[in-house]
Formats: structure tokens, sequence, C-alpha cells
């Protein structure tokens, strides 16, 4: 019974590890695209200025290397989630 135990939790940390992996992945793919267009772009369509998002992108980027399952992670994922929804299609399109 302890084996099965065992291996579960080993499964479950690989899995963690996997997610957490891809979290920030994703966050530094944010953190890079949001680094891409012009500032101007950010104030054209009416967004967060361009710093606030590359920051945003970071932090989460931090937080889900630290704890990829936490609250605050949580809303780092919404935050990225958002960035790439709705902010990334509307300024990514432009080039100055």
């Amino acid at each position: 019974m302890a084996a099965v135990i065992d291996q579960i939790s080993g499964s479950w940390g690989m899995v963690k590890m996997g997610i957490q992996a891809a979290l920030v992945v994703w966050a530094l793919a944010g953190l890079l695209l949001a680094a891409l267009p012009p500032a101007s772009a950010y104030s054209i369509e009416g967004k967060w200025p361009k710093a606030a998002w590359i920051g945003i992108c970071a932090v989460a980027a931090v937080l889900f290397a630290i704890r990829p399952l936490g609250f605050l992670s949580l809303i780092a994922m919404v935050a990225v989630g958002v960035f790439f929804a709705d902010v990334r299609p509307a300024v990514g399109g432009r080039r100055r």
C-alpha cells in the first residue's frame, strides 16, 4: 500500500512540475510579446501602458516559479489570460 501511495505522490509531483513549467513559459511568452509592440499601440487601443503589462507578466512568471498553484498564482493566471485574450490581439497587429 505504501508503494502505491509513493507512486501516486511521485506522479503528482511530475504533473505539478509540468504545470509549473508550462505556466512559467506562458508568462515569459507574454512578457516577450508585451515588449514587442511600441508603447503608442497600447495607448491608441486604450489599454494599460506597455510597462504595466510587462510588469504583470514578469510578476506572474515569478509567482508561477515559486508557487504555481497558489492563490496569487491564480490571480496571475487570469491577468496573463487577459493579456493574451484582449490586449495582445489589439496591440499585436500594430507595427511602427
